[in-house]
């Protein structure tokens, strides 16, 4: 038992490191490049303390997850469904574009810069802040992890979180510990400056995927193709300096069509196009018996579930492969988390989102997905129900 729990830990620590390559993390990018170039110039003992500060920021965030989810068992991102929470996060994100742009540093109570190692503040919260948004995203091993988690003791379950948030920090603390590769990093240098400009666009893209539900459909399509707009001219203004001048009006006329284009395919009903998912119920799940069934889990603040109705939902294969054989395509929305939901969830072994489960034509379980599912993937299970 104990080589399991180990095994566990390891494939937890894996899955932590998966993390950073989510699009979830992805605005919690700019914190920590910021927090690496701070410490370009500083010595080995600063870095190993902001390292150990960034470190000490993911574990406490994921030990006093793992304790929530030991004492109450939550769903793995529950938070996201709160609405204040979501609103506060792109506020907070919003605050963080703007002050990447203008170059306005965060200032703290001047107490607290009186504290043992306030200096390295930043790359705590910035260790805090990506287990944070790393939740609503889920590693391909990730949803194994959890389930098993959930059946030890509050100990192991600590530790088991401990260690995705070890994985989740690991890749940049490598960075702030090698001296090599941060002397490459600079503030002064044009790459830099130009690399945190998109910086600030990412942040901006995370402050108005989190807004976008509070704001009516042509409001943030608008948003979307202000902020591409503005990414495109910054863009053609960043290639076209110097002797390439004249391509400048040649370019800015490609971007406004593909712009204009953009919002045309954004105001068109994206679901006509995709599944026709079915909302889940006990009786429908018993009418489907005698043919294969298909359901899915998803959240409106999933980034990755969004990122598969965009792709593997619109694959003309997997489409074709469901009406040729009648799938039953059932779906469960846990945008809002409430008892029956949840139980539903817990029934068919869930533990993070986007999560699919495959039935095959008497109900019984063919195979289960957590995290992003290619579309050949789920045609080839399906197929396999007649083979």
């Amino acid at each position: 038992m104990m080589q399991t729990v180990v095994s566990q830990i390891a494939v937890a620590f894996a899955a932590g490191m998966i993390l950073n390559f989510m699009p979830c993390v992805l605005p919690v990018i700019p914190f920590k490049v910021q927090a690496l170039l701070r410490e370009t110039t500083g010595t080995t003992r600063s870095r190993a303390l902001a390292a150990a500060a960034l470190l000490a920021g993911s574990l406490a965030f994921f030990i006093f997850l793992g304790a929530v989810t030991a004492a109450f068992g939550l769903m793995w991102g529950q938070q996201f469904q709160h609405p204040w929470f979501r609103f506060l996060l792109s506020l907070f994100l919003l605050a963080a574009a703007i002050a990447t742009f203008t170059g306005w540093s965060w200032r703290l109570p001047q107490f607290v810069y009186r504290v043992p190692m306030s200096h390295h503040l930043g790359a705590f919260f910035t260790g805090a802040l990506a287990g944070v948004l790393s939740t609503p995203c889920s590693g391909p091993f990730l949803g194994s992890v959890l389930a098993f988690a959930s059946t030890r003791s509050p100990q192991e379950t600590m530790l088991i979180f401990s260690a995705i948030g070890m994985g989740l920090a690991f890749p940049y603390l490598l960075l702030l510990l090698w001296p090599g590769l941060l002397s490459r990093l600079s503030f002064s240098s044009r790459l830099a400056v130009n690399f945190k400009t998109f910086l600030g666009f990412v942040l901006l893209a995370g402050s108005l995927f989190f807004i976008q539900g509070f704001l009516p459909p042509l409001l943030w399509q608008a948003g979307w193709m202000t902020l591409v707009g503005a990414v495109g001219a910054w863009l053609v203004f960043l290639f076209t300096s110097g002797r390439r001048v004249k391509l400048r009006p040649v370019l800015i006329l490609a971007m406004v069509i593909v712009v204009v284009a953009g919002f045309r395919s954004l105001s068109v009903d994206h679901d006509a196009e995709s599944i026709a998912w079915q909302a889940y119920s006990d009786l429908r799940l018993e009418q489907a018996f005698g043919r294969p069934v298909l359901i899915e889990f998803t959240a409106d603040w999933c980034i990755n579930c969004q990122a598969m109705k965009r792709t593997t939902y619109k694959d003309n294969k997997l489409r074709a492969t469901i009406e040729t054989m009648g799938v039953i395509t059932l779906q469960v929305d846990l945008t809002q988390v409430d008892e029956q939901r949840r139980a539903i969830f817990d029934r068919f072994g869930g533990r993070a989102i986007p999560y699919i489960v495959v039935l095959d034509k008497r109900g019984q379980h063919v195979q289960r997905y957590t995290g992003v599912v290619g579309a050949d993937t789920l045609v080839d299970v399906l197929r396999s129900i007649d083979g």
